[in-house]
């Protein structure tokens, strides 16, 4: 097992920043002081007020640092702190897809919010242009990515936050989505003291399998397969045609509620090759590739799940269809199988097996570096630690049942007694509700887009990084600072910088449902209803959730590096 105790973690970053209005000489000096301080295989490299370079900011010092934990590492942070208007709690932000860069939007638009931050680039750059083949043959760095570098941010991050404000944080808390959303789940599951509350928007946290899906559905598409932007929003129109109304959502929605219960065949836009044939017709090979789309990976021998496929209702949303073209080349089944290796003969079955089992000298297998389906957040849980799991319910990039699939699974770890009792399952989902609650966000694509409500009140403009992470932050600060939990979030959908349409977004498994009377465009319109349809959300197989031993890295009791308040 992997073991990296506090005393030997690393992390972030030191440059001080300053905007709108001027430091204090003395917070500035305090600010360029950091530029001194010394913490184990980190170098700061820049600690001074900014000067206003991210816009009409509250004024706060900025750090960089690069942290060094193995000779093949190279983790760059920043931590960003408000000199006069700080909340006395830290949040860490989540990269998105492979890092490669920090996401200096990301950072602008969180400050603002008055927590002391921090992000880092994962320690993959240059990779986000060059993608996962730069990091093949590096297993250190590849170690970095999936864990090291986010727990090392936070680490060093809450020291140099005690080193510039002279007291520790009295919260910490976590939001991602996408790559940032696998982060959470890694922070959850193995460094489970990291932080009191964690938003996983999205999650990519079963790495291994989620590189077969892109490879799966690139294959389906490949050639004379690929589908056109005008197709795919002819496959979505007419999904929502024939199932609109009838998952509960309302029938002139433009979106599903709850595409589990959509069960459209893609042979109804099937060409005949007549001359009535619209231009957005599909071959029977289309018609194939889009089946496969929703059936997701398979293993051809056994018919087990690797992973789960995508929902009806997904299929224009966030960059799809050009993304099938691209995707399945950016894989991280090239660091089992070699940068040249011939992805066009992938075999699903062996292949697979080779990518997960792949050792490198650091001597454990690939799945188990990168991989956090592990549903045991009990030392998360004993600490006081809350979680919230968002999703978009119309996300094709990161299939939203892999989420919920995790979330059963966690109900199943709370599960009293056998397991065969009557009121065991609600028993289980009452306590894993008291941790842990994920939220399904109609219409929604890869953490944000499509036709469902995907903001917050007043947010009328497009964000620069995901919305559905950013909504559920408010919630779980209360949650976790006062004990409310959240029985719905409001979101809200905008059309050219109004929000036009407000809907409840509900703890799973229950739904928004029209109440019958009042404004349809008005959350208030409608209730969180339970779903009690028995629908199939494509759990993988039990061998693709085989994570080994890598849990948890830091124990609490190596050292509580996020419990810095009473409970």
């Amino acid at each position: 097992m992997r073991c990296i105790h506090s005393a030997t973690l690393l992390a972030t970053a030191l440059l001080a920043s300053l905007v709108g209005i001027s430091a204090s000489p003395s917070a500035a000096a305090t600010c360029a002081s950091l530029l001194s301080l010394v913490l184990p295989d980190t170098e700061i490299t820049a600690a001074a007020p900014d000067n206003g370079s991210f816009g009409d900011l509250p004024a706060f010092c900025r750090v960089a640092a690069t942290v060094r934990p193995t000779s093949d590492s190279d983790i760059n942070i920043e931590v960003w702190m408000p000199f006069s208007t700080w909340n006395e709690k830290f949040l860490g932000l989540g990269n998105s897809g492979f890092g490669g860069t920090l996401q200096y939007d990301v950072l602008a638009r969180y400050l603002p919010l008055n927590y002391a931050i921090a992000q880092t680039d994962m320690g993959t750059s240059p990779g986000a242009t060059l993608g996962f083949g730069v990091l093949t043959g590096r297993p250190q760095k590849q170690i970095d990515y999936a864990t090291r570098s986010i727990n090392l941010m936070t680490v060093r991050a809450k020291q140099i936050i005690e080193a510039f404000y002279g007291d520790p944080p009295k919260y910490s808390y976590f939001v991602g989505c996408s790559g940032g959303g696998g982060s959470a789940m890694h922070e959850a599951l193995q460094f489970p003291g990291d932080y009191d509350g964690i938003v996983a928007g999205a999650p990519l946290m079963n790495v291994t399998h989620k590189s077969a899906h892109d490879l799966w559905n690139f294959l389906a598409f490949n050639g004379a397969a690929s589908i056109t932007l005008a197709q795919a929003t002819a496959i979505t129109g007419a999904v929502v045609k024939q199932c609109a109304g009838k998952d509960g959502g309302l029938s002139s929605d433009n979106f599903l509620t709850d595409p589990r219960d959509c069960h459209w065949d893609p042979s109804a836009l099937q060409c005949t090759g007549g001359p009535a044939d619209a231009p957005t017709c599909l071959t029977a090979q289309q018609v194939a590739g889009v089946r496969k789309f929703y059936q997701g990976p398979i293993n051809p021998r056994t018919g087990e799940r690797i992973y789960a496929g995508n929902p009806p209702g997904s299929e224009n949303n966030s960059g799809f269809p050009a993304a099938f073209a691209t995707l399945g080349q950016q894989s991280a089944l090239k660091w089992g199988l070699g940068n040249d290796f011939d992805f066009s003969t992938f075999d699903f079955d062996h292949n697979m097996d080779m990518v997960d089992e792949h050792m490198d000298i650091v001597g454990e297998p690939l799945a188990a570096i990168l991989n956090a389906n592990t549903a045991d957040l009990e030392e998360f849980k004993s600490h006081g630690g809350k979680l919230i799991l968002a999703h978009g319910f119309a996300d094709p990039r990161s299939p939203p049942l892999n989420t919920v699939a995790y979330y059963e699974r966690l109900i199943a770890s709370q599960t009293p007694g056998n397991g065969h009792g009557q009121g065991e399952r609600k028993e289980a989902l009452r306590r894993t509700q008291e941790f842990a609650r994920l939220f399904l966000f109609p219409g929604v694509g890869h953490c944000n887009g499509g036709a469902g409500p995907d903001s917050a009140q007043g947010d009328t403009l497009p964000a620069p990084f995901s919305k559905i992470d950013r909504i559920a932050l408010d919630p779980l600060m209360q949650w976790v600072e006062h004990g409310i939990a959240p029985d719905q979030i409001i979101a809200y959908h905008v059309t050219g910088n109004v929000q036009d349409f407000s809907r409840p977004v509900c703890p799973y498994p229950a739904l928004p449902r029209y109440s019958g009377k009042g404004d349809a465009t008005q959350a208030s319109s409608f209730v969180c209803a339970a779903d009690d349809d028995p629908d199939d959300n494509q759990p993988p197989a039990t061998k693709y959730l085989d994570d080994g031993d890598n849990y948890p890295i830091v124990p609490i009791a190596d050292g509580d590096q996020g419990h810095d308040h009473d409970r």
